[in-house]
């Protein structure tokens, strides 16, 4: 490519509008002059117009490119004041041609220096001799940047229109640049906020799930112990606190059910209260009630954890011994009896000194009971022979042939457990 086209393509910038806004500085008033020449051609005489297209070559070669806007300082303290103004106005200068040598004031280093500090993004050329200033000591002085070149005089209109074109046009582009790092800046700030905003939204609704789940948690809890409440009220009786018939019933099928297939021997205990009916007479039906829980009270305190224990009627109660032979039921039975007789009465508040007993029938499943109401009336007619045997008392029934298979008993017997009192103890 020859020089003219090198020209015309630093030249075009494609209808693009750059700032071609240049500071020329230097103390020598006919340097302004060529530079007006080569920046601003239809300033310049005709006779430079000839002698480039005497040099070229081409007729008016600089014609083809835009003209640029030229200032003109001639110390380094002018040229600072037209900086900061056209900063302070919003119009900066894209470049600068700086001189090395201008006495009597700052030289070229300390006015580059100057204006760099205030504006930052200035591209200049040092316009120097070689001999003026090694090119080693001007980067020791002013540091590694792409935004210093130089020009070394004596210098010709090619060098300084490349110079000044390109430049321009470097420094468009970098504002360009750095326009659209702030436009993604604030993209990215206004992005981030966005995000935080939605993160803030976020942490809202989890915290707020949270509490729901927290909510739900402890609503679960109290419904399960409302639920569980209510299954305990469905299955206790209300005055004692025992289990009620139906509750009873239930676990007694459960046990016989596990005794069949264990292999497991299971007793049942029927206690009534003695002469119940004369309590209520005698002091009136919360006495009794008081009497029943008293009862109760002894009954409950005296059996194992294993044992179940309900109320199966008015002032009667069903007791359930699992996997108990008849031997230690009749044992268990004789002292819960024992017990009722030594404490009851004293437990009951509204009536002091009263005398409370209670007559117990036993029965086991060893004597072939096929269901749990069947080993339920076993014990009831012990019950009955013990209400005819004089109350307080146990008893329990037995296989009439000793020695005998209990499942070939054809009948049983009801066998007298709490020894009977002799007469001399009597009196």
């Amino acid at each position: 490519m020859s020089h003219v086209e090198e020209l015309s393509e630093g030249c075009r910038v494609t209808g693009e509008e750059i700032n071609r806004r240049i500071l020329v500085v230097d103390d020598n008033v006919s340097i302004h002059h060529d530079f007006l020449k080569i920046l601003q051609p239809s300033r310049g005489s005709e006779a430079m117009k000839q002698a480039r297209a005497s040099l070229f070559g081409e007729p008016d070669l600089v014609q083809t490119c835009d003209q640029f806007v030229v200032d003109y300082a001639d110390q380094g303290a002018t040229a600072l004041g037209l900086v900061e103004a056209a900063g302070r106005g919003g119009n900066p200068y894209a470049m600068a041609f700086v001189d090395m040598r201008m006495p009597p004031g700052w030289d070229g280093l300390e006015t580059i220096e100057r204006l760099w500090r205030v504006d930052a993004e200035l591209q200049v050329v040092i316009c120097t001799a070689y001999s003026d200033q090694p090119w080693d000591e001007i980067r020791e002085r002013i540091g590694r940047t792409d935004k210093l070149l130089i020009l070394q005089k004596p210098f010709n209109s090619v060098e300084v229109l490349q110079l000044a074109t390109a430049l321009c046009r470097k420094w468009d582009l970098a504002r360009n640049v750095a326009g659209q790092v702030t436009k993604l800046s604030h993209l990215v700030d206004e992005r981030t906020a966005e995000l935080r905003q939605a993160n803030r939204q976020l942490t809202e609704f989890n915290e707020a799930l949270m509490r729901t789940v927290a909510s739900l948690e402890a609503a679960q809890t109290e419904i399960l112990r409302q639920n569980g409440e209510l299954e305990r009220l469905a299955s206790r009786d209300a005055l004692t606190g025992c289990l009620n018939r139906r509750a009873f019933y239930a676990r007694f099928e459960e046990a016989f059910a596990e005794r069949r297939e264990q292999g497991s021997e299971l007793c049942c205990l029927m206690v009534d209260i003695d002469d119940f009916k004369r309590v209520n007479d005698e002091f009136g039906h919360a006495v009794g009630d008081q009497a029943i829980q008293a009862v109760a009270d002894c009954l409950q305190s005296g059996v194992r954890l294993t044992d179940m224990m309900g109320r199966y009627g008015g002032e009667e109660f069903c007791l359930l011994f699992p996997r108990t032979a008849l031997g230690e039921a009749t044992v268990l039975a004789e002292r819960l009896r024992a017990r009722v007789a030594a404490e009851a009465g004293n437990r009951v508040r509204m009536a002091s000194g009263m005398t409370l007993t209670v007559s117990i029938g036993v029965s086991t499943s060893a004597f072939g009971a096929r269901a749990p109401l069947e080993l339920i009336d076993q014990a009831d007619k012990a019950l009955y022979a013990a209400k005819e045997s004089g109350r307080n008392c146990v008893m329990a029934m037995d296989v009439l042939v000793p020695g005998l298979n209990p499942s070939e008993q054809l009948e049983l017997q009801v066998r007298r457990v709490t020894p009977r009192e002799s007469p001399h103890l009597a009196i």
